[in-house]
């Protein structure tokens, strides 16, 4: 069974041999090499890069981690990222709660699987995580450990042990580490960067313009708007304006482009399984738009049912994967019948980006179940058909896609 450390007190008494601590170089992450350190624990940190999108950069994070005697062993994970962690998302149009596309939720399962692998290199007992009870993260994180390697120890001591902001940037500055106290906890990948802390806890406050650096305001964004073209093979995108594309070159086009439209700012209250909502703002300016495009054409390509089912297992797939469940069982078979159900999805769709929205101009595809498609065709297939009580809207979807053999 797997061993969980959920406070420093504990980390103390039950003192893993050697520890990774996963390390992006921020506040939190400082803190704890520096405690583990003075503790005269083995530490080796872990930094997991994903696309270029990250706050801190890795040599800024070695000398960080240099000041307290450890080592900072760097893995880019972009492509397993972009190839194995993000079409899920995409078949799944996933929003958190339906109020902003996810962020922390395809990553950590991916870091969890990295670090399970250089604990593995490095002979770690232990792997530790600096998420708190205010962050999703955490549960993210230690259940993903947890369901790769059950012999290692999981450490999230700040989950038990609150040591306020304002403290542990003291102690980094005694130890000749400054970070400045106005600092937002921000944390980003190429799907999404999600601010909280400082200045956006209380919703109740109006955000500064200061906290965006993905997107303009509505009022600054250039007033004619910008059309592009996006096309969609078996439901994830695969050319812009007539160009082959992958989702690693797309996504950082169309953050800049996007953003530069000022869409795809959100924010809002994440529960959290402790009860309080913790206040989040997000950019993610290629979610907004690739995941305009996937409901259109899933829209224009399912049925009625299919659209209805398909809606319920997304929602049951996110709802799973946001509390950590993404290596169980139930959340990856899902998974695969999302990307089987989005097989058909498969068209063109031209879009334009002005202050701040997406609106499809246009839409073509081979599967599409729109009327105009067959037009006094589909009249005089139906000519003098008595409707049985077999034929549902699936059965009609279905013969229409399939070249209307099916349906006599």
């Amino acid at each position: 069974m797997p061993h969980f450390i959920s406070s420093l007190d504990e980390l103390e008494t039950t003192a893993p041999r050697h520890v990774l601590v996963l390390y992006s170089g921020g506040v939190d992450g400082s803190y704890l090499l520096q405690w583990l350190a003075r503790r005269r624990i083995e530490v080796t940190a872990l930094q997991v890069r994903i696309g270029e999108a990250g706050e801190v950069d890795s040599d800024l994070a070695k000398r960080r981690a240099a000041t307290f005697g450890v080592s900072l062993h760097t893995v880019d994970a972009s492509q397993e990222f972009f190839t194995q962690f993000l079409p899920p998302a995409i078949h799944a149009d996933a929003y958190y709660q339906g109020q902003y596309p996810v962020g922390s939720t395809l990553t950590r399962p991916l870091m969890a699987k990295v670090a399970v692998d250089v604990a593995g290199q490095f002979g770690c007992d232990a792997v530790a995580h600096t998420a708190t009870y205010t962050q999703n993260s955490s549960l993210r994180l230690s259940a993903s450990l947890a369901a790769l390697d059950r012999e290692l120890v999981v450490a999230a001591p700040f989950l038990g042990s609150h040591v306020p902001r304002e403290v542990k940037v003291q102690v980094l500055q005694e130890a000749g580490i400054g970070f400045d106290m106005g600092v937002y906890s921000v944390d980003a990948n190429p799907w999404a960067r999600v601010i909280e802390s400082g200045g956006v806890e209380d919703p109740e406050v109006i955000l500064d313009e200061g906290v965006f650096t993905w997107t303009r305001d509505i009022d600054d964004c250039p007033a004619g708007g910008v059309e592009i073209e996006l096309r969609f093979e078996g439901g994830l995108p695969v050319e812009m304006d007539g160009q082959p594309t992958t989702l690693g070159d797309l996504v950082p086009v169309l953050n800049e482009l996007a953003g530069l439209h000022g869409v795809g700012r959100f924010s809002g209250l994440e529960d959290t399984p402790f009860g309080v909502k913790n206040h989040e703002v997000r950019e993610a300016p290629a979610a907004t738009v690739i995941t305009t495009a996937h409901r259109a054409l899933a829209n224009a390509v399912y049925g009625m049912r299919e659209h209805t089912i398909r809606a319920a297992i997304a929602r049951e797939w996110t709802d799973l994967v946001v509390h950590g469940g993404w290596y169980g069982h139930l959340a990856q078979s899902l998974s695969r019948c999302l990307a089987d159900l989005d097989e058909p999805l498969t068209g063109t769709l031209l879009l334009r980006l002005h202050r701040g929205a997406v609106r499809v101009l246009r839409l073509k595809s081979e599967n599409g179940l729109y009327y105009s498609r067959f037009g006094q065709d589909f009249t005089r297939w139906m000519s003098g058909y008595s409707y049985g009580p077999w034929l549902t809207q699936a059965t009609i979807a279905d013969a229409v896609r399939s070249g209307h053999d099916g349906l006599w």
